[in-house]
């Protein structure tokens, strides 16, 4: 450590000039002469008598200051009112206007590396703008497209020691998000994209999960697009219920297992009701929301016919038990009848006791023949009961199995109803479609799930495409128009390289002059692209406001999984 000298240290400790000093003293004697002007007059008043001191009393008495008051100053009435009628509705009374009606269709961002900063838009347009930090050397923000895959308002990281995250929205399972935090004006995160605490509410307020997120290398900005590769959303007329089949099924699968009449009620079934004009067309997610309302009500159907069926099924377990019962039963009856004949033929046979009365003796002969005669008459009633107990069984017992059979069928067809309800709400997602250039193949998902894929068909595969993001931002109420805007995102620049490194001059060779090939446009990309056969019509049934299509050389991303929509990096 390097020692200044006494010279230097107190070279550096400030000095009291003559004039401060000769302040501070006449501070000093003003503040004693105060005192002893209070003691002075303290003594005058006690060695005066009581009216003498009334004249000093106001005087020397402690009074509280009143506070001064700052009152603004009015503008005049005329000039008021002339601003107020005059002032236009500016950028600020717009956005709070769109703060209180929310964003309009799809609301995505763009985040843009090297100008440190995020741009939001919905159908309208640009609706929010902030400058982020994003990551610094060595932990760099990964570049292409993305979504929000889970939201958090209270979040502390898992990987950099519980590092507080609020306003959090992730956008990569490795741990990329958008969270409040400093934002220095330049990258300093770990790969995360910082926001402002001021403004990651709003951005948390103003975005869902599955908003889009696009990380470009260089600022870019959406442009109103068209195209004619680009379906249109299909209008279908309302759907048909199915309700009226699923209580005639139920009623004959009851009547099947020999239920009575009063199971087969359908008082409790759901009828038939709908909102909508069954001759109106539907778009999309009203055609959706049509197929979920009667979903629901054939799923109600199907459970009520399979609890209907599980009570059957119940009943006809226990007559066939009873039934089993009442063999067993019969059979242990017939058994003891026939020992009891037996034991009497036994008796009858073996020779009597010197105490009783001879074998030969009317006595003796009349109460063996009673007994066997009783006997006998109890065995035949076990055997016809052994009869009618083995009858019961043979009916019972198919009867119990039809039933446990047409109780499994109830409940798969409540479980397959069920499903219909889920892909009902599926259908009410946005749309993803991703053309891979890499892969060659076409994919679209709703709410996360894969939906369909084939081979799709690129011409000129030496070229590349580009990473191009289409989104249906808004559409006419009639579904007769779509309003598309597209992102291209640009190509990463790539540093020439130094193939001559090492050798002289006068050896060097000079490289060839190649043209670079210019990024593809939009338009061109998708006059590229060969649909196979059945993909427009798959995207027109799906189709609606926040739909988007993704075209891009690259793969789909290893970030992506279950619970994510399409994940490109183009870095």
């Amino acid at each position: 450590m390097k020692i200044r000298s006494h010279e230097a240290v107190q070279n550096r400790i400030p000095r009291t000039t003559h004039s401060a000093r000769t302040g501070r003293f006449s501070a000093a004697l003003a503040l004693v002469a105060g005192f002893a002007t209070l003691l002075f007059a303290g003594l005058l008043t006690a060695s005066q008598p009581a009216a003498a001191q009334q004249g000093f009393g106001n005087f020397f008495t402690y009074q509280q200051p009143r506070k001064r008051v700052l009152r603004r100053k009015r503008a005049p009435a005329a000039d008021t009112a002339a601003t107020t009628d005059a002032k236009p509705a500016g950028k600020a009374d717009a956005k709070k206007e769109a703060e209180k009606s929310g964003p309009k269709g799809a609301v995505y961002a763009i985040v843009s590396v090297p100008d440190q900063h995020v741009t939001v838009y919905d159908a309208t347009g640009r609706i929010a703008r902030s400058r982020v930090s994003t990551g610094q050397a060595g932990f760099r923000t990964p570049v292409g497209v993305f979504s929000v895959i889970g939201k958090s308002r209270y979040h502390h990281s898992n990987i950099y020691s519980g590092a507080p995250m609020p306003w959090m929205q992730r956008i990569t399972w490795s741990g990329v998000a958008l969270h409040a935090g400093v934002v220095p004006g330049y990258p300093a995160s770990h790969g995360c994209i910082r926001l402002p605490y001021s403004f990651a509410p709003q951005l948390y307020g103003l975005t869902k999960v599955g908003a889009r997120v696009v990380v470009t290398s260089r600022d870019t900005e959406p442009v109103v697009f068209s195209h004619a590769l680009l379906p249109l959303p299909k209008m279908q007329p309302p759907p048909v219920g199915s309700q009226q089949a699923l209580k005639r099924d139920a009623s004959v699968e009851l009547a099947s297992m020999g239920a009575p009449a009063s199971t087969m009620t359908t008082a409790a079934v759901p009828e038939e009701t709908t909102d909508v004009d069954s001759t109106k067309p539907l778009n999309p997610i009203a055609y959706a929301a049509a197929l979920r309302e009667r979903a629901v009500a054939d799923k109600a159907v199907a459970d009520k016919a399979a609890k209907e069926a599980l009570a059957a099924a119940q009943a006809a377990g226990e007559e066939a038990r009873l039934a089993v019962d009442d063999v067993r039963k019969a059979e242990a009856d017939l058994k003891a009848a026939e020992a009891k004949v037996a034991d009497l033929e036994a008796r009858a046979a073996a020779p009597a006791p010197a105490a009783a009365p001879a074998a030969g003796t009317p006595e003796a002969t009349t109460s063996i023949e009673t007994d066997k005669a009783a006997a006998q008459s109890e065995l035949a009633r076990a055997r016809g009961a052994l009869d009618e107990a083995r009858t019961r069984e043979a009916a019972k017992t198919p009867a119990a199995f039809a039933a446990v059979e047409a109780w499994k069928r109830a409940t798969a067809a409540a479980e397959a109803a069920g499903d219909l309800v889920a892909q009902a709400d599926r259908r009410r997602e946005q749309v993803s479609v991703f053309i891979s250039k890499k892969e060659g193949r076409i994919f679209i998902r709703q709410d996360w799930k894969e939906v369909w894929e084939a081979p799709v068909t690129i011409r000129d595969p030496e070229r590349p495409l580009g990473t191009h993001v289409y989104t249906a931002v808004d559409a006419a109420p009639d579904g007769s128009s779509v309003k598309w805007t597209a992102i291209t995102i640009p190509a990463e620049g790539a540093a020439p390289k130094e193939a001559n490194r090492g050798r002289s001059k006068d050896k060097q060779e000079q490289p060839e002059s190649r043209a670079p090939t210019p990024p593809e446009t939009a338009a061109g990309a998708l006059d590229r692209i060969e649909l196979p056969e059945g993909a427009r019509e798959r995207i027109a049934e799906l189709l609606w406001t926040g739909g988007s299509l993704i075209v891009s050389d690259q793969p789909r991303s290893y970030e992506m999984g279950e619970y994510t929509d399409f994940i490109v990096l183009t870095r």
